[in-house]
Protein backbone atom coordinates (compact mmCIF):
# COMPACT_ATOMS: atom_id res chain seq x y z
CA UNK A 1 0.00 0.00 0.00
CA UNK A 2 2.99 2.64 0.91
CA UNK A 3 5.43 0.65 -1.60
CA UNK A 4 7.05 -1.33 1.03
CA UNK A 5 7.26 -5.07 0.95
CA UNK A 6 4.59 -7.03 2.63
CA UNK A 7 5.56 -8.49 6.12
CA UNK A 8 4.55 -11.65 6.92
CA UNK A 9 3.48 -13.68 9.69
CA UNK A 10 7.03 -15.26 10.72
CA UNK A 11 8.47 -11.53 10.27
CA UNK A 12 5.81 -9.88 12.35
CA UNK A 13 5.83 -12.67 15.20
CA UNK A 14 9.07 -11.12 17.10
CA UNK A 15 7.86 -7.24 17.05
CA UNK A 16 4.19 -8.27 18.28
CA UNK A 17 5.37 -10.41 20.97
CA UNK A 18 6.37 -8.94 24.06
CA UNK A 19 9.18 -10.85 26.59
CA UNK A 20 8.15 -12.56 29.17
CA UNK A 21 9.36 -11.31 32.69
CA UNK A 22 9.19 -11.59 36.15
CA UNK A 23 6.59 -9.28 36.99
CA UNK A 24 4.70 -9.25 33.14
CA UNK A 25 0.99 -10.17 33.89
CA UNK A 26 0.21 -13.47 32.79
CA UNK A 27 4.17 -14.38 32.84
CA UNK A 28 5.10 -16.50 36.13
CA UNK A 29 8.40 -16.77 35.80
CA UNK A 30 10.65 -18.75 39.16
CA UNK A 31 12.00 -15.74 41.49
CA UNK A 32 15.87 -16.04 41.94
CA UNK A 33 16.66 -17.16 45.75
CA UNK A 34 19.85 -15.05 45.84
CA UNK A 35 18.57 -11.74 45.85
CA UNK A 36 16.12 -12.92 48.59
CA UNK A 37 19.06 -14.29 50.72
CA UNK A 38 21.21 -11.24 50.04
CA UNK A 39 18.17 -8.85 51.13
CA UNK A 40 17.56 -10.69 54.20
CA UNK A 41 21.20 -10.76 55.21
CA UNK A 42 22.74 -7.72 54.13
CA UNK A 43 20.41 -4.59 55.45
CA UNK A 44 20.46 -7.24 58.87
CA UNK A 45 24.28 -7.17 59.08
CA UNK A 46 23.93 -3.61 58.92
CA UNK A 47 21.55 -2.95 61.83
CA UNK A 48 24.42 -5.47 64.00
CA UNK A 49 27.35 -2.85 62.54
CA UNK A 50 25.54 0.17 63.50
CA UNK A 51 24.03 -1.58 66.94
CA UNK A 52 27.68 -2.62 67.57
CA UNK A 53 29.29 0.88 67.69
CA UNK A 54 26.54 2.94 69.19
CA UNK A 55 26.31 0.57 72.18
CA UNK A 56 29.27 0.12 73.65
CA UNK A 57 32.67 1.50 74.77
CA UNK A 58 33.36 2.04 71.26
CA UNK A 59 31.31 4.75 70.94
CA UNK A 60 31.51 5.85 74.61
CA UNK A 61 34.99 6.47 74.61
CA UNK A 62 35.97 7.16 70.91
CA UNK A 63 32.53 8.95 69.74
CA UNK A 64 34.20 10.34 66.88
CA UNK A 65 35.60 7.40 65.37
CA UNK A 66 32.62 5.65 65.87
CA UNK A 67 30.45 7.95 63.92
CA UNK A 68 32.92 7.89 61.06
CA UNK A 69 32.55 4.26 60.72
CA UNK A 70 28.91 4.61 61.22
CA UNK A 71 29.20 7.23 58.28
CA UNK A 72 30.38 4.68 56.14
CA UNK A 73 27.39 2.66 56.08
CA UNK A 74 25.22 5.79 54.63
CA UNK A 75 27.62 6.87 52.29
CA UNK A 76 27.16 2.78 50.65
CA UNK A 77 23.47 3.39 51.36
CA UNK A 78 23.56 6.65 48.73
CA UNK A 79 25.51 4.53 46.40
CA UNK A 80 22.76 1.66 46.20
CA UNK A 81 20.13 4.21 46.10
CA UNK A 82 21.78 5.86 42.63
CA UNK A 83 22.17 2.13 41.49
CA UNK A 84 18.01 1.41 42.48
CA UNK A 85 17.47 5.53 40.28
CA UNK A 86 19.08 3.72 37.43
CA UNK A 87 17.55 0.53 37.20
CA UNK A 88 13.95 2.27 37.50
CA UNK A 89 14.93 4.44 34.71
CA UNK A 90 16.14 1.59 32.42
CA UNK A 91 14.05 -0.77 33.38
CA UNK A 92 9.99 -0.29 34.26
CA UNK A 93 9.81 -3.60 35.80
CA UNK A 94 9.92 -3.53 39.92
CA UNK A 95 14.00 -3.97 41.38
CA UNK A 96 15.48 -5.76 44.21
CA UNK A 97 17.26 -2.71 44.41
CA UNK A 98 14.78 -0.25 45.73
CA UNK A 99 13.34 -2.21 47.90
CA UNK A 100 17.12 -3.06 49.41
CA UNK A 101 17.80 0.60 49.62
CA UNK A 102 15.10 1.34 51.56
CA UNK A 103 15.38 -1.60 54.21
CA UNK A 104 19.02 -0.70 54.95
CA UNK A 105 18.11 2.12 55.49
CA UNK A 106 15.56 1.27 58.31
CA UNK A 107 18.27 -1.56 59.62
CA UNK A 108 20.74 1.50 59.82
CA UNK A 109 18.62 3.97 61.80
CA UNK A 110 17.16 1.89 63.73
CA UNK A 111 20.38 0.08 64.76
CA UNK A 112 21.60 3.17 65.81
CA UNK A 113 18.73 5.20 68.31
CA UNK A 114 18.21 1.17 69.49
CA UNK A 115 22.19 1.16 70.22
CA UNK A 116 22.29 4.95 71.86
CA UNK A 117 19.50 3.93 74.30
CA UNK A 118 21.14 0.66 75.03
CA UNK A 119 24.35 2.69 76.09
CA UNK A 120 22.92 5.37 77.96
CA UNK A 121 20.47 3.37 79.97
CA UNK A 122 22.89 0.49 80.72
CA UNK A 123 26.57 0.19 78.74
CA UNK A 124 27.49 4.06 79.86
CA UNK A 125 26.79 3.91 83.83
CA UNK A 126 28.44 0.72 83.74
CA UNK A 127 31.69 2.29 82.09
CA UNK A 128 31.53 5.62 83.79
CA UNK A 129 31.41 3.45 87.48
CA UNK A 130 33.98 0.83 86.63
CA UNK A 131 36.42 3.87 86.00
CA UNK A 132 35.43 5.92 89.18
CA UNK A 133 37.49 5.19 92.27
CA UNK A 134 36.35 2.90 94.55
CA UNK A 135 36.24 4.35 98.57
CA UNK A 136 36.03 2.18 101.62
CA UNK A 137 35.18 3.14 105.59
CA UNK A 138 33.85 6.40 104.46
CA UNK A 139 31.97 7.98 108.12
CA UNK A 140 29.51 10.38 106.52
CA UNK A 141 29.98 12.28 109.69
CA UNK A 142 32.87 13.93 109.10
CA UNK A 143 34.05 13.16 105.87
CA UNK A 144 33.03 15.88 103.15
CA UNK A 145 31.29 15.35 99.93
CA UNK A 146 34.20 16.88 98.06
CA UNK A 147 36.90 13.67 99.30
CA UNK A 148 35.08 11.72 97.30
CA UNK A 149 33.89 13.14 94.25
CA UNK A 150 35.73 10.86 92.15
CA UNK A 151 34.38 7.80 94.28
CA UNK A 152 32.01 5.57 91.98
CA UNK A 153 31.09 2.73 95.26
CA UNK A 154 31.81 4.15 98.69
CA UNK A 155 31.36 1.98 101.31
CA UNK A 156 29.99 2.99 104.43
CA UNK A 157 31.09 2.18 108.21
CA UNK A 158 29.55 -0.43 109.55
CA UNK A 159 26.03 0.42 111.15
CA UNK A 160 25.61 3.26 108.52
CA UNK A 161 22.14 4.38 107.27
CA UNK A 162 19.95 6.53 106.23
CA UNK A 163 18.01 8.79 108.55
CA UNK A 164 14.17 7.92 107.72
CA UNK A 165 13.09 11.32 109.52
CA UNK A 166 14.81 13.99 106.99
CA UNK A 167 13.28 12.27 103.64
CA UNK A 168 12.25 14.34 101.02
CA UNK A 169 11.22 14.08 97.24
CA UNK A 170 11.24 16.16 94.19
CA UNK A 171 8.09 15.47 92.02
CA UNK A 172 8.39 15.89 87.72
CA UNK A 173 6.46 13.57 85.99
CA UNK A 174 7.87 11.02 88.81
CA UNK A 175 9.09 11.20 92.21
CA UNK A 176 12.89 11.77 92.99
CA UNK A 177 13.46 11.05 96.49
CA UNK A 178 16.41 11.83 98.60
CA UNK A 179 17.34 10.93 102.12
CA UNK A 180 20.37 11.48 104.38
CA UNK A 181 23.03 9.18 104.67
CA UNK A 182 24.33 9.81 108.73
CA UNK A 183 26.34 7.32 110.99
CA UNK A 184 25.28 5.04 113.55
CA UNK A 185 26.84 7.00 116.23
CA UNK A 186 26.08 10.35 115.29
CA UNK A 187 22.50 11.50 114.52
CA UNK A 188 23.94 15.02 113.54
CA UNK A 189 27.09 15.24 111.30
CA UNK A 190 29.93 16.52 113.11
CA UNK A 191 30.71 19.10 110.25
CA UNK A 192 27.24 19.98 110.61
CA UNK A 193 26.55 19.37 106.72
CA UNK A 194 24.72 16.76 104.86
CA UNK A 195 26.73 15.58 102.15
CA UNK A 196 25.43 12.10 101.18
CA UNK A 197 22.53 11.32 99.83
CA UNK A 198 21.16 7.64 98.94
CA UNK A 199 18.27 8.41 96.38
CA UNK A 200 15.88 6.74 94.35
CA UNK A 201 12.88 7.04 91.72
CA UNK A 202 9.12 6.74 92.26
CA UNK A 203 10.15 4.68 95.66
CA UNK A 204 8.74 7.40 98.08
CA UNK A 205 5.53 8.80 99.44
CA UNK A 206 4.67 11.87 97.93
CA UNK A 207 2.89 13.22 100.83
CA UNK A 208 5.50 12.19 103.80
CA UNK A 209 9.04 11.28 104.76
CA UNK A 210 8.89 7.73 103.39
CA UNK A 211 12.24 6.62 101.50
CA UNK A 212 11.95 3.25 100.19
CA UNK A 213 14.87 2.89 97.28
CA UNK A 214 17.33 0.51 96.69
CA UNK A 215 18.29 -1.96 99.33
CA UNK A 216 16.14 0.25 102.07
CA UNK A 217 14.93 -2.77 104.24
CA UNK A 218 18.59 -4.57 104.52
CA UNK A 219 20.30 -4.65 107.97
CA UNK A 220 23.59 -5.29 105.99
CA UNK A 221 23.67 -2.68 103.23
CA UNK A 222 25.79 0.05 103.74
CA UNK A 223 27.06 0.87 100.31
CA UNK A 224 26.42 3.59 98.16
CA UNK A 225 26.68 3.42 94.46
CA UNK A 226 27.24 6.36 92.64
CA UNK A 227 24.13 7.96 90.35
CA UNK A 228 25.62 9.24 87.13
CA UNK A 229 22.83 10.05 85.19
CA UNK A 230 22.90 13.96 85.06
CA UNK A 231 19.11 13.91 83.97
CA UNK A 232 18.49 12.67 87.55
CA UNK A 233 20.82 14.61 89.00
CA UNK A 234 19.39 18.03 88.32
CA UNK A 235 16.69 16.52 90.01
CA UNK A 236 17.91 15.47 92.91
CA UNK A 237 19.50 18.71 93.53
CA UNK A 238 16.06 20.38 93.80
CA UNK A 239 15.05 17.95 95.89
CA UNK A 240 17.95 18.09 98.30
CA UNK A 241 17.49 21.92 98.39
CA UNK A 242 13.79 21.29 99.62
CA UNK A 243 15.02 18.90 101.98
CA UNK A 244 16.94 22.02 102.84
CA UNK A 245 14.43 24.54 103.16
CA UNK A 246 12.32 21.78 104.78
CA UNK A 247 14.50 20.77 107.77
CA UNK A 248 16.88 23.59 108.21
CA UNK A 249 20.09 21.70 106.92
CA UNK A 250 23.28 22.48 104.66
CA UNK A 251 24.30 20.34 101.97
CA UNK A 252 26.53 22.11 100.22
CA UNK A 253 28.52 19.54 98.23
CA UNK A 254 25.71 16.84 97.87
CA UNK A 255 27.09 12.88 96.65
CA UNK A 256 23.84 11.12 95.37
CA UNK A 257 24.23 7.71 95.93
CA UNK A 258 22.18 4.52 95.60
CA UNK A 259 21.78 2.67 98.39
CA UNK A 260 23.45 -0.99 98.14
CA UNK A 261 24.04 -4.09 99.55
CA UNK A 262 26.27 -5.47 96.37
CA UNK A 263 27.38 -3.54 94.17
CA UNK A 264 29.59 -5.20 92.23
CA UNK A 265 26.99 -7.52 91.11
CA UNK A 266 24.81 -4.29 90.26
CA UNK A 267 27.20 -2.72 88.28
CA UNK A 268 27.81 -6.29 86.87
CA UNK A 269 24.02 -6.64 85.74
CA UNK A 270 24.17 -3.61 83.95
CA UNK A 271 26.47 -4.68 81.48
CA UNK A 272 24.64 -8.23 81.28
CA UNK A 273 21.72 -6.03 80.36
CA UNK A 274 22.85 -4.14 77.83
CA UNK A 275 24.54 -7.37 76.24
CA UNK A 276 21.15 -9.48 76.46
CA UNK A 277 19.43 -5.92 74.78
CA UNK A 278 21.37 -6.56 72.06
CA UNK A 279 21.07 -10.26 71.48
CA UNK A 280 17.03 -9.91 71.28
CA UNK A 281 17.31 -6.52 69.31
CA UNK A 282 19.84 -8.41 66.81
CA UNK A 283 17.08 -11.44 66.63
CA UNK A 284 13.94 -9.24 66.37
CA UNK A 285 15.81 -7.45 63.16
CA UNK A 286 16.61 -10.17 61.35
CA UNK A 287 12.85 -11.49 62.01
CA UNK A 288 11.92 -7.84 60.41
CA UNK A 289 13.99 -8.43 57.90
CA UNK A 290 12.57 -12.31 56.83
CA UNK A 291 9.22 -10.94 57.29
CA UNK A 292 9.90 -7.68 55.29
CA UNK A 293 11.35 -9.80 52.25
CA UNK A 294 8.29 -12.74 52.03
CA UNK A 295 6.31 -10.05 51.57
CA UNK A 296 8.08 -8.70 49.18
CA UNK A 297 8.52 -11.76 47.35
CA UNK A 298 4.97 -12.39 47.50
CA UNK A 299 3.79 -8.76 45.99
CA UNK A 300 6.26 -9.41 43.41
CA UNK A 301 4.78 -13.11 42.70
CA UNK A 302 1.16 -11.71 42.85
CA UNK A 303 2.47 -9.12 39.95
CA UNK A 304 3.36 -11.66 37.57
CA UNK A 305 0.12 -14.05 38.38
CA UNK A 306 -2.35 -11.61 37.57
CA UNK A 307 -4.06 -10.87 34.25
CA UNK A 308 -2.69 -7.66 32.40
CA UNK A 309 -5.24 -5.23 32.04
CA UNK A 310 -4.44 -5.02 28.28
CA UNK A 311 -5.40 -7.70 25.91
CA UNK A 312 -2.08 -9.45 25.66
CA UNK A 313 -2.93 -12.13 23.26
CA UNK A 314 -2.80 -8.90 20.54
CA UNK A 315 1.03 -8.86 21.54
CA UNK A 316 1.62 -12.67 21.88
CA UNK A 317 -0.04 -13.81 18.86
CA UNK A 318 0.12 -13.54 15.47
CA UNK A 319 -3.37 -12.49 13.77
CA UNK A 320 -4.19 -15.45 11.02
CA UNK A 321 -6.14 -12.74 9.03
CA UNK A 322 -2.90 -11.38 6.67
CA UNK A 323 -5.39 -8.59 5.76
CA UNK A 324 -6.02 -7.52 8.71
CA UNK A 325 -4.16 -3.80 8.06
CA UNK A 326 -6.60 -3.53 5.15
CA UNK A 327 -9.65 -4.19 7.17
CA UNK A 328 -8.68 -1.46 9.75
CA UNK A 329 -8.20 1.35 7.03
CA UNK A 330 -11.74 0.61 5.68
CA UNK A 331 -12.93 0.68 8.60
Amino acid sequence: MFGGRRMNAPDAAPLLQKPATLFSPGHRVRMNILPMFLNIFVPWSVFIYCLSLSSFYFMYAHPSAAWFFISIVFMLWLAFVLIACCARKCDPDPTWFTFFSVLMFICAIWGILAGLDNLKTNEAPYYTVNEMKQRKAINPSYTSGEDVMDAGVIEFEEGTSFDPGKTWHFKDGGLYCVAPIISSQNQVPLRQTYDFWAVGKDCCAPGASDFRCGSWGSSTAHFGLRTVDEGDLAYYRLAVQQAEALYGIMAPHPVFLKWSEDPKREVLSWHAQGFKNFLVLGATNLVFCIFCVAMASARFAFLGRTRSAYDTTVLNQVPEDRDMRAKMYTA
